[in-house]
């Protein structure tokens, strides 16, 4: 996870802007020894120039490779990760669609946390959400919370959304609506050829329109707390202590342990909001 050293720390770093959570993390636990660290995630790469920001400031280089951990596994993570990402695609939505979505009906699909948080966001901006989950257990869930919940075959909706989590990749053939596949993995849309229609949005068939879906650290205009979250996750995996006993008696002598990180992550996120 963690690699050796790889190059003596800047003096003059300057914390990018919207990194909260990552200088948070930085001050929580600073470096020993002044050395930069490596650290792999098997998640989609940031952007060169907030990899550089993160490099230059806090002294972590995060990398990509498929045999690494996903953060996504991650229960803190995971949370700010599905909240994040159904903003944004929320936004994208309204942006590149031009839609009204309070008036709007909305097919979620999926089983997992950025389906549940989907569903929450659309809710509480007005807009009428079916779920559509395949696992009963799920299903049942949202049944008992009040959720309107389907199996396949999908119904129609103003707005489909597919997130990859628990269901194939959905074929745009199946389903009308706008269509947007919300999943990082592009998974959840079998993909179709269309005629671009306006801008990020491709008519695929007879009321179907496929609305291209923002790449996970895409800002909108706005920073991007996807990328913060990752950056502090990186720092405190790389720093953080391998357990509360080792922290509590000043030895920091194991590293690399995401799921102490993670934890750590998560009272950073509930520090700051108690602050707010």
């Amino acid at each position: 996870m963690t690699a050796a050293p790889s190059r003596t720390l800047p003096t003059d770093a300057v914390t990018p802007p919207g990194f909260r959570l990552a200088a948070a993390a930085a001050s929580a636990f600073p470096t020993l020894d002044g050395v930069a660290a490596v650290v792999s995630w098997r998640f989609p790469a940031l952007p060169d120039g907030v990899e550089d920001a993160a490099r230059a400031a806090f002294g972590v280089t995060i990398t990509v490779a498929d045999s690494a951990p996903d953060p996504r596994e991650l229960p803190a993570f995971t949370a700010i990760f599905a909240h994040a990402r159904a903003e944004q695609i929320v936004r994208a939505l309204a942006r590149r669609t031009n839609l009204v979505l309070p008036a709007a009906s909305a097919l979620v699909i999926g089983d997992g946390p950025v389906a549940d948080r989907l569903a929450a966001t659309l809710t509480v901006g007005g807009t009428r959400v079916i779920r559509g989950i395949a696992d009963p257990v799920v299903r049942l869930r949202a049944h008992l919370v009040g959720a309107p919940t389907v199996d396949e075959p999908w119904p129609a909706a103003d707005l489909v959304l597919t997130t990859g989590e628990g269901h194939a990749a959905v074929d745009p053939a199946s389903v009308r609506g706008v269509l947007i596949d919300a999943s990082v993995d592009v998974n959840g849309l079998v993909p179709s050829a269309g005629d671009t229609v306006r801008p990020f949005v491709t008519r695929v068939g007879d009321g179907t329109w496929v609305a291209e879906a923002p790449g996970v650290f895409e800002t909108l205009g706005q920073p991007s707390p996807l990328a913060d979250a990752l950056v502090a996750l990186s720092i405190l995996t790389a720093r953080a202590p391998a357990s509360a006993a080792r922290e509590e008696r000043g030895r920091f002598d194991r590293f690399g342990d995401p799921v102490v990180a993670d934890a750590h992550l998560a009272r950073l996120v509930l520090a700051g909001s108690a602050r707010a």
